[in-house]
């Protein structure tokens, strides 16, 4: 059994939607625009215009958790964040610890930020911290360094904690309910090492900023107020990263240039209120994904970045679409009988090419993919011809995003490719619909409006689905069994579960 070869070929109509900074290439979805209008009819909610509109405007309601959704609002140009007790703290602390004007309990300089987080406490202001450094504001000399922390084996404190000094360290404990196991797991580590250095009061009083939106939780756990940051409830964790939840990525780049990212994800989201279906990017990247997920029954999305600096994109995406729209049941809580979010994976696309790519070309599995590419690159502050090279580098990675998204789709012609006729281990099969995603610069307005556009798509497929996007109740109950088989081993519980869970308990005792 095998795929037919697509009838839409290479020349087909171009089909490119545009927003100021982000631009989609749509035209390997191998959908005339008709098609997809006549699609977007028949799914899109009668309501839809007005659910967008609530969205925006931060009205939109979380049935199943009785709140609603604000994370929009945390880059409105009427917003701005502000600190758990009433103060613009956010940009006073991004300035103190960046000027180098933060000093320790003993009186050093702090040089090191550990961001202590989990999901969308981490995956957010680690993407956008590693994808735009390189666009650090000038205003510091100061070399401060950010690092991020997670797992709850302390595999990444392993690596961090000999490189840093207790003295010159700060910690961003970033959680939402600040009572995540996985992050108070590194913590209480965290103060195990701090205290040869520093007594627990002073590691309290300069060393340590909260983050969540549980303000008597980061008052109990010790944290002076002008060092807490707060965010509101109605914010969830994976859309968090334009609230104080960013720090991280203001603390690498500056108040300023996360203004500017901001600035460019509410682009964005005037982009999707307002934009005919034709010319709407978040739209297009729902309606043709569901598209692939309802009619041709493809169940994963690859997402492929080819530009190293947004290489922990596909983990970032994987958690806000997966985590939003992997429901089994509607927002009524009535179980469903069809497909919703498709599995999301991926990778570094120029690594990919010499990893999995085989698979992709000529595995039998069915799959669609976004391609991401940046087509210029400026590389200020090396000498003119190191310039020069990074350009060329950068066309290479163009070339080859393009490379492989066309023959992803229209699979190999022996007439122009030069393959033997019925050569079967040099055939392409194609047929694989793909988007292309570009800017011409990665900066934090095109990197802002990016993000905004995916979270975007995730709430429309949401809406069609009938599902809510901002909860996730499928996360609650591993938690609760992982604690009670944590007490057993422990030997605090006396339980039995299954023979395999209990003799891994047995060989842990």
């Amino acid at each position: 059994m095998s795929r037919s070869k697509p009838t839409t070929r290479v020349g087909a109509a171009l089909k490119i939607a545009s927003q100021d900074q982000l631009h989609l290439d749509w035209s390997y979805q191998g959908l005339k625009p008709d098609e997809l209008q006549a699609f977007a009819a028949k799914r899109l909610p009668a309501d839809f215009d007005k659910l967008r509109a609530q969205l925006i405007k931060g009205e939109f309601h979380n049935l199943t958790q009785q709140r609603t959704v604000s994370h929009v609002l945390s880059r409105s140009r009427h917003n701005v964040v502000k600190a758990g007790n009433g103060r613009n703290r956010f940009n006073e602390i991004v300035r103190l610890l960046r000027s180098g004007n933060w000093q320790g309990a003993t009186g050093k300089v702090i040089k090191d930020v550990v961001n202590i987080g989990v999901g969308g406490s981490d995956l957010g202001p680690m993407m956008g911290s590693f994808a735009l450094r390189e666009f650090a504001d000038d205003s510091s000399l100061h070399n401060l360094k950010v690092h991020f922390v997670s797992s709850m084996d302390g595999g990444q404190l392993h690596a961090v904690l000999p490189i840093v000094d207790p003295e010159t360290t700060l910690f961003v404990i970033c959680s939402k309910s600040f009572t995540t196991a996985d992050t108070f797991a590194n913590v209480d580590t965290v103060m195990e090492w701090v205290e040869p250095a520093l007594t627990h009061e002073q590691w309290l009083e300069k060393h340590v900023i909260g983050v969540s939106a549980n303000n008597q939780a980061m008052a109990d756990f010790g944290i002076p107020p002008a060092q807490q940051l707060s965010f509101a409830d109605s914010v969830g964790g994976r859309f968090s990263l334009w609230s104080s939840v960013g720090l991280a990525i203001a603390l690498t780049i500056g108040s300023h240039q996360f203004s500017v990212m901001l600035a460019g994800a509410a682009a964005m989201d005037d982009h999707f209120l307002s934009e005919p279906l034709e010319n709407n990017i978040p739209l297009l990247l729902a309606l043709t994904g569901l598209y692939n997920r309802e009619e041709r029954g493809i169940n994963n999305l690859a997402v492929l970045p080819y530009d190293g600096r947004l290489r922990y994109l596909p983990n970032y995406l994987q958690q806000l679409d997966m985590e939003s729209n992997g429901k089994q049941a509607n927002y009524r809580g009535e179980p469903i009988d069809y497909p919703t979010g498709p599995i999301i994976w991926g990778g570094f696309g120029p690594n990919g090419q010499h990893a999995f790519f085989q698979h992709l070309h000529q595995g039998f599995d069915a799959f669609a993919a976004d391609f991401v590419a940046v087509l210029h690159r400026k590389a200020p502050g090396f000498a003119p011809a190191v310039q020069d090279a990074l350009r060329e580098q950068q066309r290479l990675a163009v070339a080859n995003a393009l490379a492989h998204r066309r023959l992803m789709w229209t699979g190999s012609d022996p007439a122009t490719d030069g393959m033997q006729e019925g050569e079967a281990t040099h055939h392409y099969v194609g047929n694989h619909p793909s988007n292309l995603l570009f800017v011409d610069e990665l900066n934090p307005r095109s990197f802002g409006a990016l993000i905004a556009a995916y979270e975007h798509k995730v709430f429309t497929q949401g809406v069609v689905w009938q599902i809510n996007s901002f909860d996730q109740p499928g996360v609650e109950l591993g938690k609760k069994i992982a604690t009670r088989i944590h007490e057993v081993i422990d030997g605090d519980r006396e339980e039995q579960f299954d023979d395999s869970t209990d003799a891994i308990i047995r060989r842990m005792l």
